[in-house]
């Protein structure tokens, strides 16, 4: 009985140490980037007007990971400051705060942006664009849709456009 036990007690050992051992979970993994006057290679969306987009603050990506190390989603967030973008153009300038949230999923590469993308004010005027809400792409295509997106849906850019024009 005792050599029995001996062996199953081997046996045991033997398997514990040729098994593969478990895979820690990794833990998410953030970078952190500063954007100082980054001048944006934009089309403009306003017709024979040439806007210039800058963008200035920091942001972090969080990065998330399955038990295999594969990559299953990262977070874009504000970070520490707010993020702002300008328009120029015609000698006048607008700017917009720029706190949404991006989360894209892996390996689909669905995207999701929530919050308020930008919120273009003309002082005395009101509002000249606005996109917030929610709204998820598939690639390039949008998928859903909750809320204004005036810079995506086609919505109307003739305040933003005619502020710059006059």
């Amino acid at each position: 009985m005792k050599r029995i036990m001996t062996a199953a007690l081997f046996a045991l050992v033997a398997l514990a140490l040729t098994a593969s051992p478990a895979r820690a979970h990794q833990r998410p993994t953030t970078e952190v980037f500063i954007i100082e006057n980054d001048v944006q290679e934009v089309p403009s969306p306003c017709s024979g007007i040439d806007i210039t987009f800058t963008q200035n603050g920091s942001f972090k990506i969080t990065t998330y990971y399955d038990d295999q190390g594969n990559v299953v989603k990262d977070i874009l967030t504000n970070y520490n400051s707010r993020y702002t973008e300008t328009a120029t153009a015609n000698e006048k300038t607008l700017t917009t705060n720029f706190p949404a949230v991006y989360i894209t999923y892996y390996p689909s590469g669905e995207t999701v942006q929530a919050g308020l993308r930008a919120s273009y004010t003309v002082p005395g005027a009101g509002k000249v664009l606005l996109d917030a809400g929610r709204i998820v792409f598939d690639g390039e295509t949008v998928v859903f849709e909750a809320g204004p997106h005036d810079t995506v849906d086609g919505g109307s850019l003739d305040a933003f456009c005619g502020y710059f024009a006059a």
